[in-house]
């Protein structure tokens, strides 16, 4: 029961205990079919973000997070393997690869094969909870079956987590499963208009009246006034990033700014992360396999880079250029109702598409990939909205990010699925880190 092309969200308000149980497996079997794509199990010792943990933490932390979230709320009395459980609860948000170093250094990583079993264990025992518990409805932040909701949406995250650290490993230790397919690149992109969006009021967070799962920094609202503005049709493509690469930009230091320009000299970087340098031309990384760059796709970048980028730019046109404020990209997206099977997002394919070729992946103006393709950096720092809570389940789920050194990211990519597929899910990374993230470019009108 993998990811199809045909997904639907729970609606807390009238789904049913089968809904939840299909809703779990596919997820689970998910993330199951992608770390079967691993060909060894030594490769699970790996670290192949020197900013993540290995991959073993991964394939323990989805069932250990369930597991202690039941726990929480009573629906179980006692865990399953209680070391398990404290040692593949927490990941990681490192500032550099050596502050993550230092944090795992001593840990003595478990047997790939239990690991196996624990997750089975856990799948199993979760299922027979549904069973076997009373369904309220409506499913409610505090509601007991609050916790088993969390933890599904969780393992979504970690599906697409799991995919960006198994994109870095080298080809020959990793097989694509044969249900899964890339898009075709259709060769030279579109011509890359400017759109104008007008103007309007914007009210963020997730309304509790969809019925639909939130994180706690989803909730809550802020009232936007935006001026009319442009924005680019598609997202930036590959070509278009070339044409950054070849003049030099990565060599220039105007167009970054201090902190970017330190983290670009620190790791000597000349090109985008999974574009593969080969004499005189590049090749591109794929979740599997290596092709030769395709032109049209968009560009996955981090946020030092997008910058850069916008800086050029604004260099070349004479106008000065940024990324969207997460207000825009709504006012911009509109459909906040829209069908999620009208974009590439939950696993349609097992890449980015070309820009425009999903006719059905644009907004009443015309804009592409707003939603699905790859991840949008926006301009804006990560912050929490009026009347923030934490919830209790996941204290430190959002709120120690508040740190002004985290930037938003709205719209999912190819592997954003479930809750977090929808338009209130609210993304942050460091500009550094590396997601399935792309960027367009915004101008305001004076």
């Amino acid at each position: 029961m993998l990811l199809t092309n045909n997904h639907k969200n729970l609606t807390l308000n009238n789904c049913t205990k089968q809904d939840i149980i299909n809703y779990l497996k596919s997820a689970w079997e998910t993330e199951d079919t992608l770390f079967k794509s691993i060909q060894d199990d030594q490769t699970f010792y790996l670290n192949p973000d020197s900013l993540r943990n290995p991959l073993i933490f991964y394939l323990g932390h989805s069932a250990v997070f369930y597991i202690n979230k039941l726990l929480i709320v009573g629906l179980l009395d006692t865990g399953i393997n209680p070391l398990y459980e404290k040692l593949y609860e927490m990941g990681v948000d490192p500032d550099t690869p050596d502050e993550l170093q230092d944090a795992i250094a001593s840990i003595q990583w478990h047997d790939v094969e239990k690991l196996w079993t624990y997750r089975h264990q856990a799948r199993n025992l979760l299922i027979d909870i549904i069973k076997k518990t009373p369904l309220e409805l409506p499913i409610t932040p505090e509601s007991r079956w609050w916790a088993i909701i969390m933890g599904i949406e969780h393992q979504r995250i970690h599906i697409e987590t799991s995919s960006m650290l198994i994109r870095q490993l080298p080809v020959e230790l990793i097989a694509k499963p044969s249900s899964w397919y890339y898009a075709s690149s259709k060769g030279k992109p579109p011509k890359n208009d400017m759109i104008t969006v007008k103007g309007g009021v914007v009210n963020l967070g997730n309304p509790e009246k969809a019925y639909l799962y939130g994180w706690d920094v989803d909730f809550g609202t802020r009232e936007v006034i935006v001026n009319d503005f442009a924005v680019s049709k598609y997202p930036i493509t590959n070509d278009e990033f070339l044409q950054f690469v070849k003049s030099g930009g990565y060599q220039n230091s105007n167009y970054w700014q201090e902190e970017g320009w330190q983290w670009r000299e620190t790791n000597q970087v000349t090109h985008p992360k999974f574009w593969i340098l080969n004499k005189d031309s590049y090749r591109y990384r794929l979740m599997f396999d290596e092709i030769d760059l395709p032109l049209d796709f968009p560009v996955e970048v981090n946020h030092h880079e997008a910058i850069a980028f916008c800086n050029y730019y604004s260099q070349k046109i004479g106008q000065k250029c940024t990324m969207m404020s997460e207000a825009q990209w709504h006012l911009a997206s509109g459909k906040n109702q829209d069908d999620e099977n009208n974009y590439n997002l939950n696993l349609k394919y097992i890449s980015p598409t070309p820009v425009g070729s999903i006719e059905t992946a644009q907004s009443d103006e015309g804009i592409y990939d707003l939603r699905g393709n790859v991840w949008e950096w926006l301009a804006d720092i990560f912050t929490p909205l009026t009347d923030f809570q934490p919830h209790y389940l996941y204290q430190d789920y959002s709120a120690p990010f508040f740190d002004n050194r985290h930037y938003l990211l709205k719209g999912g990519s190819w592997a954003t699925n479930g809750y977090e597929a929808t338009p209130y899910y609210r993304n942050w990374f460091r500009p550094h880190f590396f997601q399935h993230a792309g960027f367009r470019i915004s101008n305001q009108f004076s």
